[in-house]
């Protein structure tokens, strides 16, 4: 029999059991979780910092989404989010790697042009959501005068100051961003730089008025909160920046699908300044930015970036040349794009500086200038370089060339930046193909008349350049000529002037170049050699993998790129102002001595063979052609214009010149440029063509009329710039992204222009302004795409019963759109304008919070005839007034301004 105590002693067994297999099972557990975590933190997480340009809040959403979520750490990279401060430069940390990314404004398109060292990642926005509050309604930027902005140098809002300045009478105050939205709210500033979709919240919950001033109403417009890091960091990771780009691409899709999780995590982790119910209205305003229609998260179009360059050129932030030198593909980051090898980018982070033998005196190959340093042809291609391989070329002079010679013997320079490969220099350098190539020449005052051969120079003092290739050809080939050796170019021509030497030989484009520069009028050209300067890189050739690395960069160099170098140095003005005086050279001791014209003739088409050499480079630069003045047919064509006008040379060839324009020019226009010509004047203007294929493009064409021996204009040279990109640019920048109509500030460019033109042609004006009634509304119910969608459908309506020639649609910002148009009688553009918000209303187009539960318009009309004394600022006012009686009669309505007067 079992002791009385038994159950008790089976209980406590069983409890003992019990809580052993617990204690073991968790012990286990715990061992499992030690275990995972040491196989996760096996592979080391790369530390990257990512700046950000204001306080935490949902606009950064992606990133803490791709924290949380854990697709940073996937992607082998420990990314920490560093807050903002006031000052900071977005661009400046990434350069200095401070940061290795940053979230940065529409600045950094100008931060590139001008230079920096970026790249860009992608765009967390589609539009930007900057705007200014104000403390009164803004219906004019003259209201602007005196007063005070807080800004922190957003190029929107630097952009809307700038299209303010011409309508102010007092100077804008303008002062550094706190962040501080209580800056406002005490009436410390008068205008508040905000985004839509965070302090405008704020404001209402704490019920402080305020009204919204936004850029894009008057046409500036851009991307927002651009994601960029270092082309250094671009071109040796770039892995790891596509990792970082895909990664916060997914946090940004897990974001707007997650917004409450995503804000509950920023509170818990990061110091935020607004509330939760604050968090989750921005993040419900922020998703129309950053998922635009079905434009991919994160995209850049190289087209809009170059679009909004333009901008900001026309807007005073950068120059002309700057946007001309623009390329957006190279400055949007793309992985698929590296052509080099993991050894060739290794030893680009291996060697950051890359020293350069450089001629402190070859201009404008390369020279050395007080106020710019390293400067010439050759010095761009080396920006270029820069900016491709996130590396810094230093240019390394010496007093003379000789001396920079010998250090590269000695290996102390890794590179030629521009060199000729002469058989002494290829002993100890690899050469590149050539990327510059000009004739050898010989320039000379009065003691050399002409010459085509060296031996001619026996007896003569030749100015040349220690350690050049002529001094060499002369030294090595030619020990009867008589040789000055110079440090540099100028001392060479100044040698000339002062009888210490009789001719100077070097390259053609230098002596031009020079000659120009220092005002060297008595030197010419007075013969030329079948020997030219092939310049290329050289690269030491214990150094294989520079020289790949040379090599291919410098064939990714495009031929747009080439042009706008060679245009930039080489202008073809001089090159034909000394061809003629070299002639003239030949010519008159020619004539004197032979007195003979056909031998005159001759020796002119022979001097003329010997240009061809160096005139049909540049004739290939410019698109040239030659056209016959009696039939205007071409009867020549380079190879570059048949290239741009999809014509072989010999389809071009008879072909009559009018026949390449896109729509002919008007027989007036015809008239009045051929007559400038036969009399002996060039012309210049903008041409729209078309290619074989159909296809457009717009050329800035001079056309230089060529006279015989008679003095008759038999021959035209037309020569061309490209402008096919700056046209189109020029489109985008005065077209509404959205809807595709013109925008508020073509609107401002046009409107004078079409008053004058009716009072030209003594016709009546008709003006109509309509608005999207309750638009408010349908954001609000449906979300801004859909919003987005509705005013993409008004635009299409209002394209079809708007598409005269005389007819101009404008969106003047938000829902508001302003049409000009002509008609004969006040009576039809009423009922024009009524049908039109008929045809609206029956597009049904869903707004249940409507009267008639869809879409429709409100419109304010005014006919007006033509006088002097109309005025803009008046019609706008009265279709505006016009506009408002229409809302206030109940909308879904037109307006007509009654009893116009004679003068408005």
């Amino acid at each position: 029999m079992k002791p009385s105590n038994w159950l008790p002693e089976k209980f406590f067994s069983i409890f003992f059991m019990a809580w052993f297999l617990f204690a073991f099972s968790s012990i286990a557990n715990s061992s499992d979780v030690q275990t995972t975590t040491a196989l996760k933190n096996s592979k080391t997480l790369t530390p990257i910092k990512l700046q950000i340009n204001w306080n935490h809040q949902f606009q950064f959403a992606g990133f803490y989404a791709a924290i949380q979520q854990g697709y940073y750490q996937q992607a082998g990279m420990d990314v920490n989010m560093i807050s903002w401060k006031p000052g900071l430069v977005m661009t400046d940390e990434v350069i200095s790697g401070r940061a290795d990314f940053a979230v940065a404004k529409g600045n950094v398109i100008t931060d590139y042009a001008k230079g920096k060292p970026l790249s860009l990642v992608m765009a967390s926005f589609q539009y930007s959501p900057l705007v200014l509050l104000a403390h009164e309604p803004t219906s004019d930027l003259a209201q602007l005068s005196g007063k005070s902005v807080m800004y922190d140098g957003g190029i929107q809002i630097a952009g809307l100051l700038h299209t303010a300045k011409p309508k102010l009478n007092k100077v804008i105050k303008k002062i550094k961003s706190s962040g501080n939205i209580q800056d406002f709210i005490d009436h410390k500033v008068d205008y508040y730089t905000a985004y839509a979709t965070n302090e405008p919240y704020r404001l209402k919950q704490l019920g402080v008025p305020f009204y919204v001033l936004d850029p894009k109403t008057y046409g500036v417009q851009t991307y927002g909160d651009y994601v960029v890091t270092s082309q250094k960091m671009a071109m040796l990771y770039p892995n790891r920046v596509k990792d970082f780009k895909d990664a916060t691409i997914k946090g940004w899709q897990y974001a707007i699908a997650h917004q409450e999780e995503i804000v509950d995590f920023i509170i818990k982790n990061y110091p935020v300044v607004k509330s939760r119910d604050a968090l989750l209205a921005e993040a419900k305003m922020t998703t129309g930015y950053v998922q635009s229609g079905s434009v991919s998260i994160g995209n850049v179009s190289p087209i809009k970036l170059q679009a909004d360059a333009a901008t900001f050129q026309e807007l005073g932030f950068m120059t002309q040349a700057e946007l001309d030198a623009l390329k957006p593909k190279d400055f949007i980051f793309n992985d698929n794009q590296s052509p080099y090898s993991k050894q060739e980018i290794d030893y680009l982070k291996n060697h950051p500086i890359i020293k350069l033998g450089s001629d402190r005196d070859w201009a404008p190959f390369e020279f050395y200038d007080t106020q710019h340093g390293y400067t010439g042809l050759s010095a761009d291609y080396f920006k270029i370089f820069e900016k491709k391989l996130g590396v810094k070329f230093k240019a390394v002079f010496s007093d003379s060339w000789a001396s920079v010679v010998k250090m590269a013997k000695n290996g102390e320079l890794a590179m030629y930046s521009c060199a000729v490969p002469s058989p002494e220099r290829k002993e100890y350098m690899n050469f590149t193909q050539p990327y510059l190539s000009f004739p050898m020449a010989l320039a000379s005052v009065d003691a050399i008349q002409f010459v085509d051969q060296y031996s001619q120079l026996e007896g003569h003092t030749i100015a040349v350049v220690k350690g050049y290739w002529s001094h060499e050809i002369l030294a090595n080939d030619y020990p009867k000529v008589k040789l000055l050796v110079v440090d540099n170019i100028v001392d060479g021509l100044n040698a000339l002037v002062d009888g210490r030497a009789d001719g100077y030989l070097g390259n053609l484009a230098s002596i031009n170049y020079s000659a120009e520069k220092y005002g060297l009028d008595g030197v010419k050209i007075v013969g030329q050699f079948p020997e030219r300067f092939e310049l290329a890189m050289g690269v030491q050739k214990s150094d294989p993998i520079l020289f790949s690395i040379i090599q291919k960069t410098l064939n990714s160099i495009t031929p747009e790129e080439r042009k706008t170098i060679f245009n930039r140095w080489v202008q073809l003005e001089v090159v034909n102002e000394l061809n003629k005086k070299q002639l003239w050279q030949i010519f008159v001791p020619v004539v004197l001595v032979i007195l003979s014209l056909l031998a005159l003739v001759g020796i002119y088409a022979f001097q003329k063979s010997k240009q061809n050499s160096y005139i049909g480079e540049i004739h290939e630069l410019s698109y040239a052609t030659v056209i016959d003045v009696a039939t205007l047919k071409i009867i020549w064509s380079s190879q570059s214009f048949a290239e741009l006008s999809g014509y072989s040379p010999d389809e071009l060839v008879g072909m009559p010149y009018l026949n390449l324009s896109w729509k002919g020019l008007e027989d007036k226009e015809i008239k009045y440029i051929y007559t400038k010509l036969i009399s002996g004047f060039s012309w210049s203007g903008e041409m729209h063509a078309k290619t074989k294929k159909g296809t457009s493009y717009w050329v800035e064409l001079t056309l230089t009329p060529k006279k015989n021996v008679f003095g008759q204009v038999k021959t035209v040279l037309a020569t061309r710039v490209n402008i096919t990109d700056k046209k189109r640019l020029e489109q985008l920048s005065v077209t509404d992204e959205l809807t595709g109509l013109y925008n508020r500030r073509y609107f401002n460019e046009v409107i004078q222009s079409e008053i004058k033109r009716a009072q030209r042609d003594q016709r009546a004006m008709s003006v109509a302004m309509l608005d999207i009634d309750l638009f408010k509304k349908v954001n609000d119910t449906y979300g801004h795409q859909f919003g987005d969608e509705v005013l993409k459908q008004i635009s299409k309506e209002l394209k079809l019963h708007f598409h005269r020639a005389s007819d101009f649609v404008f969106r003047m910002g938000g829902e508001e759109f302003l049409i000009i148009s002509a008609f004969k009688e006040e009576t039809q553009f009423n009922a024009y304008l009524e049908a039109f918000r008929e045809q609206i209303q029956a597009l049904n187009i869903k707004n249940e919070q409507a009267p008639l539960k869809v879409v429709t318009i409100s419109v304010g009309g005014l006919y007006t005839q033509a006088d002097k004394e109309m005025d803009f600022e008046a019609i706008l006012k009265r279709v505006d007034d016009m506009l408002y009686r229409a809302k206030e009669k109940g909308r879904n309505r037109v307006e007509m301004y009654k009893n116009t007067p004679a003068k408005v």
